[in-house]
This record gives C-alpha cells, structure tokens and sequence, in this order.
C-alpha cells in the first residue's frame, strides 16, 4: 500500500484519523452482513432484539464514521454522511414497521443501500449515479 508520507518518517495525525475510518467502515460492513444473519434468524421465529440493539450500535458507529472523515478522511465524507442518513431512515422504517406494513417492507430495501453505500464508504469513494463518465453531446 503506498504511504502518503513525504519520506520524512513523521506521521500526520489525519493519516491515523483515516486509517481508523477505514477500519472502522471495513467493521461496519462486517457487522452489517450480520444484521442480515439476525434478521434472517428473526424471520424464522427468533427474537428481534439483537438485530435491533446491532442495528442501534451501527447508528452510533455511522456518528462516529461521519467525524473520522470530516477530521482525517475528506475523500468519504460523502459516503460517510449519505451512509448516517441512511441508518436515521432504517431506524425509522424499522419503528413504523409493524403500523405501516408498506414503510416496513422498505427496511430490507434500504438495509442493501445501506450496505452498498457502506461499501463507498470503505473505499472513500464519492457517490457517483450513472455510468460514471460524462456524456457528450454530439450534433
């Protein structure tokens, strides 16, 4: 992997700031793919209360995705806040859910936004839609 370091040897703070939202994002993703497992588990006649306390501890971890970035890791903060909003409106569909039985069948939709765009967030990528490259119009 290459460093960003100008050879001196020293360390900026920031890197240590992004290497820690990279990891913490990589974990994010982990602990998502198992929120699918508990929602699974829960579909099958399991309880639902460690898919809802995970699911609370992702809000929290997506908070603290958004400052890591704002502080060390510019290139995702976009993915980083689009990711926390993401997860305000799972925890919504996920309380409506049994009142709106429509809003609740959005939860498993938006869960998979939630884990493409944590993806990009990983990766400190911007959020792109299309097909990435600029059209041209041509006469």
């Amino acid at each position: 992997m290459a460093s960003s370091s100008t050879g001196t040897g020293d360390s900026r703070p920031a890197d240590g700031v992004a290497r820690a939202h990279r990891g913490l994002a990589l974990l994010f993703l982990a602990a998502v793919v198992v929120q699918f497992f508990l929602a699974g588990l829960g579909a099958f006649g399991e309880s639902y209360a460690a898919h809802r306390a995970l699911g609370n501890a992702l809000g929290l971890i997506g908070l603290v995705l958004v400052i890591l970035a704002a502080v060390g890791r510019r290139e995702a903060l976009q993915a980083s806040a689009v990711l926390f909003v993401l997860l305000i409106v799972q925890a919504i569909l996920g309380s409506v859910g049994d009142d709106v039985r429509v809003l609740g069948a959005l939860h498993p939709v938006n869960a998979l936004a939630i884990l493409g765009v944590g993806s990009l967030t990983a990766a400190g990528a911007p959020l792109r839609f299309g097909h990435g490259r600029r059209s041209e119009a041509r006469l």
